[in-house]
């Protein structure tokens, strides 16, 4: 299992997101929902995405320009995310590796 983070943020307006999304702070961990608009979220089971101390923050207001800024202050604080990347024609090794638990990051298609 990865280790669980101390913060997270979800930019993707998909309620289908946020069960993982609240999956991924550790305990006491923080959580921000940015995404301005949002698709319903399905049932939640309050002690497996509560539970546990999480602190979750629901963001109302949230602009490309923030993302931009936030990004900025990311790549300033020498944060590197973790990416494998696959040619398009690999999309099936993608999707094999990614069920399989071989990405240590997010893999990501190139389409040239």
């Amino acid at each position: 299992m990865p280790d669980k983070a101390q913060g997270a943020i979800l930019f993707a307006p998909a309620g289908s997101l946020v069960q993982p999304a609240l999956a991924s702070p550790d305990r006491g961990g923080v959580l921000a929902l940015a995404g301005t608009h949002r698709s319903p979220i399905p049932t939640l089971d309050y002690d497996q995405y509560l539970f546990q101390e999480r602190d979750i923050h629901p963001v109302t207001a949230n602009t490309r320009e923030d993302g931009r800024e936030l990004l900025a202050e990311a790549a300033g604080s020498k944060v590197a995310p973790h990416t494998r990347t696959y040619a398009l024609e690999e999309a099936n090794r993608a999707l094999q590796d990614m069920k399989a638990d071989r990405i240590d990051g997010t893999g990501v298609l190139m389409v040239a």
